[in-house]
């Protein structure tokens, strides 16, 4: 609940902020549709629920020891989006749709020879079950929509700089998969097995706040070219993912923003 308040007030923020320029300094109303692609990679940690005889390691880091786990995730997207300036503030609020893929692959060995870790997978009683596996692999293909507001505080001749602030929720879950390799093939009998004791109910709509910085190129009432960085994004929606806890996204993307028409 704190995070979508605080979401909100940045939300609002540049209403209450920037004061209202002088007619001469004020930019065009512009209407703009932008079509965007952009690349994101989360930050976190392996979920403690995973039962893995190895110790767990942070993302993106690899240790040559015995009993080393590394785990990867990362992401992309692609969206269109309608943006309506407001000249008064110069500011622009925008909304669309936007198709995000978010996929991880946990990896594993026990030795320098064999790519391989031990998963727990049952226990009953004395009865311990584990599987030798070689990875762990779960996709997330969402549509969402975004909502933004963007604040120009400078430009320089066709140059502008930008802060943005978001808020978006997925309406659509395209796939939400969970897999599993085993070292031996005799165990993909029991994959399905393996999985329901491993992967439990999860959250299959997510909510993010999001903000970044970025520059705008390119002339007034023509073609637009937009690069910005995404500042640290914070999930609004828990237990999103079946093997890892998120705890921040970070990203880049590009955008091609065409005007239609100004007031």
């Amino acid at each position: 609940m704190n995070k979508i308040i605080f979401g909100i007030i940045l939300l609002v923020f540049p209403f209450t902020a920037i004061r209202p320029q002088s007619d001469d300094s004020k930019p065009s109303r512009r209407q703009s549709l932008s079509f965007e692609a952009g690349f994101l990679y989360p930050q976190g940690t392996i979920k403690e629920s995973l039962s893995i005889r190895q110790n767990l390691s942070y993302y993106y880091v690899n240790r040559h020891s015995d009993g080393s786990i590394s785990s990867s995730t990362s992401g992309m997207l692609l969206g269109a989006r309608y943006e309506y300036g407001l000249p008064g503030i110069r500011s622009g609020i925008s909304t669309g749709l936007r198709f995000i893929g978010i996929n991880t692959e946990i990896n594993g060995y026990a030795s320098a020879n064999s790519d391989f870790f031990y998963l727990r997978y049952s226990m009953e009683g004395n009865d311990t079950k584990f599987a030798r596996v070689k990875s762990l692999t779960e996709c997330n293909y969402l549509l969402s929509i975004p909502l933004e507001i963007r604040v120009y505080p400078l430009r320089y001749r066709n140059i502008s700089l930008f802060a943005m602030a978001g808020l978006e929720y997925s309406v659509i879950c395209f796939k939400k998969a969970a897999d599993i390799t085993f070292r031996e093939e005799t165990m993909n009998p029991q994959k399905d097995v393996v999985l329901g004791n491993i992967s439990g109910p999860v959250n299959r709509n997510i909510s993010t706040f999001y903000s970044s910085i970025g520059l705008k190129l390119g002339k007034e009432d023509k073609l637009n070219y937009t690069i910005e960085l995404m500042l640290p994004s914070f999930l609004l929606t828990e237990n999103n993912f079946y093997f890892i806890d998120i705890d921040y996204l970070e990203g880049f993307r590009m955008s091609v923003q065409l005007p239609l028409k100004s007031n």
